[in-house]
């Protein structure tokens, strides 16, 4: 079967059930390629009222970045329609589409491509993540990077079973803050930061999130009072770090300890 280059185009775009091809162009040289297309969805809804409506007012293009196809840069030249909205009663009177699949609102970068680069900002950070995408032929930033990062949602506090809680260092030497963490099950996910190592703050998360049965801590006497008040039923263990650390301290100086002649 020969299937020619213009009949896999099609296939290969975002959403290419809402996405007509029109044209394209291979530069070569550039190793670029630059995709003309125009949203075929229907129906289109007011994105304020919901009111769907058939009613064209205009076109424009937009020009989003989209994933590489065999090492070349792709570009979509996207046509979208401009509509009415038909219902009198709404505020908006011209709205433009929205083609959620294809990519954000005033986005430049389609929502799979988004999808990647955040993938590599989130598991390289900023200048690393940088590298990568430009091994991969995608023009980005650190900051892009780092802000797709912070956009990530974040999960919903789900109260532990077991709890852990260290300090850290805002400012070394300055500033601390308290860090909770969900031991169950090993997951070791980090659901919390407090703004201190208050015993007060630590009581009042806790009593916000009733249910923790067990705390692993260090031998602080803040944590432990802001365990009592917050949980008073909870179990308080000292944490395998510490633990470890003054095993090796203690068997370190029972080692080193120069014996007495008889």
């Amino acid at each position: 079967m020969n299937i020619t280059f213009a009949e896999i185009i099609p296939s290969l775009l975002p959403s290419p059930e809402n996405l007509q091809l029109n044209s394209w162009e291979l530069d070569k040289t550039a190793t670029q390629l630059a995709v003309n297309v125009t949203s075929v969805q229907n129906p289109v809804r007011c994105p304020v009222c919901l009111a769907v409506s058939h009613r064209i007012h205009s076109q424009y293009r937009r020009k989003l970045s989209d994933l590489s196809w065999a090492n070349f840069r792709v570009t979509l030249q996207l046509n979208v329609r401009k509509f009415f909205c038909i219902n009198p009663q709404c505020q908006r009177r011209i709205f433009a589409e929205r083609i959620t699949d294809v990519a954000a609102t005033w986005a430049r970068k389609t929502q799979r491509l988004t999808q990647n680069l955040t993938a590599i900002g989130l598991s390289l950070g900023g200048n690393a993540g940088v590298r990568l995408s430009q091994y991969f032929g995608f023009q980005v930033s650190r900051n892009t990077l780092l802000n797709l990062v912070r956009r990530i949602p974040l999960a919903p506090i789900q109260t532990p079973r077991i709890l852990g809680v260290d300090d850290f260092a805002f400012r070394k030497r300055h500033t601390y803050g308290s860090i909770l963490v969900d031991l169950e099950l090993e997951k070791s996910q980090p659901i919390a930061i407090l703004k201190d190592r208050e015993a007060e703050t630590l009581a009042a998360w806790l009593k916000e999130h009733p249910g923790v049965e067990i705390v692993s801590r260090d031998r602080s006497r803040t944590y432990e009072k802001g365990v009592l008040q917050g949980a008073p039923n909870a179990i308080q263990v000292a944490d395998r770090f510490h633990i470890l650390q003054n095993l090796a301290e203690a068997t370190s100086a029972s080692i080193w300890q120069p014996t007495k002649k008889p």
